[in-house]
């Protein structure tokens, strides 16, 4: 089943801010519903979080997962390389400067291969990325890197 999300929304704090948010990859389980463990195995030259392995929580199953990051000034990408049930696609979030703080694009695309209803894969993925969007803006906006995270 193929599942596609995007989401708009602002968060109350300065691009960069967001961008080092997005970059504490290890902090993930904080504010996404859907892992339960991050850990980074390689970095870019940035230090930023280059292969990342990841426990998910998919339509009430465990997942390990292997994703590949990529990034930019404004933008975070993630695809799933590798996957114990098989998942694949992707996703990214893009940040600029908004008139109300940093304005956010995020953008997921999985393939679930679990035999359930299509409405039902739909309608659980879009509530569940409603509630992590909602729980990065409180994440991101209450952020700072020396406080929160220190990249190892």
């Amino acid at each position: 089943m193929r599942t596609k999300t995007d989401i708009r929304f602002v968060v109350d704090a300065d691009p960069e801010q967001v961008m080092d948010a997005l970059a504490a990859v290890e902090m993930l389980p904080e504010w996404s519903t859907s892992y339960s463990d991050a850990r980074v195995a390689s970095r870019d030259d940035e230090l930023r979080p280059r292969r990342v392995f990841v426990k998910a929580e998919l339509m009430g199953r465990s997942d390990l997962q292997v994703l590949e990051y990529e990034w930019t000034d404004t933008r975070s990408s993630w695809e799933v390389t590798d996957s114990t049930e098989g998942v694949k696609g992707g996703g990214w979030f893009e940040v600029t400067e908004g008139e109300e703080g940093a304005e956010v694009w995020y953008h997921v695309e999985l393939y679930i291969p679990i035999p359930i209803p299509g409405m039902l894969v739909k309608r659980t993925m879009r509530r569940s990325n409603e509630t992590v969007v909602q729980n990065f803006i409180e994440f991101a906006e209450g952020f700072t890197e020396n406080e929160n995270y220190q990249a190892v």
